[in-house]
């Protein structure tokens, strides 16, 4: 054996080890996920008006004139029942920059016209630069100023979800669950992953097969989201909770987890003393960085809001551009004010620079992985198959259970697209390296269309 085929197949060897630990997150995840709720279907957790929760569901806009109706529909039903009250943000930016998207149709409008009739908040963030966790700061003001009255901002939640989210009808129970769990260590974060899907128009005249071939690789997306997210996002924040034992919730607090800003709860009196960073083009991932550094508790709730993933590869490679700047911006977070120093946040810097490395490298080990197996040989070529079954067992797993239902030829459709929109993905992701290196601020938004 030469040198080369030993420094591979060692290579390989890890590949295969990180594999495998990655296919028992998603186990773990799915079962998490099973987990059946302390209280009986279709009733609430019991709560004294004094103690029950107070919930202001924020839907943040930008260019959401289509479709937007439904939306407010949905969630007008998931607030029904609740001592809830839905609010929609739209922004002065969106009138700034109307000039580069002349084709949409006025959101500010859609929404005033639809809030006129119905018991929707209505607010406009009147400065144009500001970008989304601007807006949710905004509406976090105005609920502890105006809408809170008498409650305790302790028992008043801000939920944030974005306009293409379709979570649960019994969603806020789950958050409600949650937070009269959790009042023992004062956590005041909750997440709820999504799971992806790609939505086809209903009554779409039958494409021909170049956007068969997109549609495919659109569901291939959605599957890698959802692998994303079972072996990756809800491990990391249950990793932190008191689900795992005591040594590994404290050796993962100096991993880098994230929560999304969709299917996110967050307490009203900890989002008022801390805000979303101002400005900053991906709150989220920016907000988990301060939340990780002061050692703040994430709670991963059992359910999964529904969101979807572009129809387009060019639209998915520019996402995966934008989204690259999450984990990439890593310097910028350490070296913000409002990040608790020290060795925690070193090490959390020193994650998030693993999950973009790990991120570029998915455009490499699809393609790497299936040169090897069609030209290597020998032990080599073994270990290359062994991490392509346990990387196909990750995809299958995690349609079983999280994808959209469908008929075993379209499941497995998505199965073989999805290395092709996972090696997209890290294209995307250089495709951010090379914005970032050459002073990119990472601001846009992922037009669906």
């Amino acid at each position: 054996m030469t040198v080369l085929n030993i420094l591979l197949g060692t290579l390989l060897a890890g590949v295969l080890v990180r594999q495998l630990v990655i296919l028992a997150a998603v186990v773990r995840s799915a079962r998490f996920l099973r987990r059946p709720p302390a209280h009986d279907a279709g009733r609430r957790p019991e709560a004294s008006a004094a103690t029950a929760p107070t919930f202001f569901v924020v839907l943040p806009v930008l260019r959401e004139a289509t479709g937007i109706a439904d939306t407010i529909t949905h969630f007008e039903a998931l607030v029904h029942g609740h001592t809830a009250q839905l609010i929609i943000v739209t922004t002065a930016r969106e009138t700034a920059e109307a000039h580069h998207h002349q084709a949409e149709a006025d959101t500010i409008a859609a929404v005033e016209r639809v809030a006129g009739g119905s018991k929707i908040v209505h607010l406009h963030y009147p400065e144009a630069d500001g970008l989304k966790g601007d807006q949710l700061n905004f509406a976090a003001r105005y609920c502890a100023d105006i809408l809170l009255g008498d409650v305790s901002a302790e028992r008043a939640f801000l939920v944030c979800y974005d306009a293409d989210s379709r979570p649960p009808l019994d969603s806020l129970d789950h958050f409600a669950q949650a937070a009269a769990h959790a009042c023992s260590d004062r956590a005041g974060v909750f997440h709820q992953s999504s799971s992806f899907d790609l939505r086809v128009p209903g009554g779409a005249a039958r494409p021909g097969l170049a956007a068969r071939l997109v549609r495919g690789v659109g569901q291939g997306a959605a599957l890698r989201a959802n692998r994303f997210v079972l072996g990756f996002e809800i491990p990391r924040l249950v990793n932190r909770s008191a689900a795992v034992g005591r040594l590994k919730r404290a050796l993962c607090s100096y991993v880098y987890a994230h929560v999304t800003g969709h299917g996110l709860c967050i307490r009203l009196s900890l989002l008022l003393e801390l805000p979303f960073p101002a400005r900053s083009p991906l709150e989220d991932m920016h907000y988990s960085f301060y939340l990780g550094s002061r050692n703040l508790p994430m709670v991963a709730v059992p359910s999964l809001d529904r969101a979807e993933v572009p129809g387009s590869t060019r639209t998915q490679l520019h996402q995966a551009a934008r989204w690259f700047f999450g984990p990439a911006r890593f310097r910028t977070y350490l070296r913000d004010p409002t990040t608790h120093p020290g060795w925690r946040a070193r090490l959390m810097a020193a994650s998030a620079f693993g999950s973009a490395l790990e991120w570029l490298g998915c455009a490499l080990a699809p393609p790497a992985t299936a040169l090897v197996l069609a030209v290597g040989s020998g032990p080599v070529r073994w270990i290359a198959a062994a991490v392509a079954v346990t990387y196909g067992a990750q995809l299958l797993y995690t349609d079983l259970a999280i994808g959209a239902s469908a008929r075993w030829a379209t499941r497995l459709a998505r199965l073989v697209t999805c290395p092709v929109a996972t090696t997209l993905f890290g294209v995307g992701g250089f495709i951010g390296l090379a914005r970032l290196l050459r002073g990119g601020s990472g601001v846009g938004k992922t037009e669906r269309r």
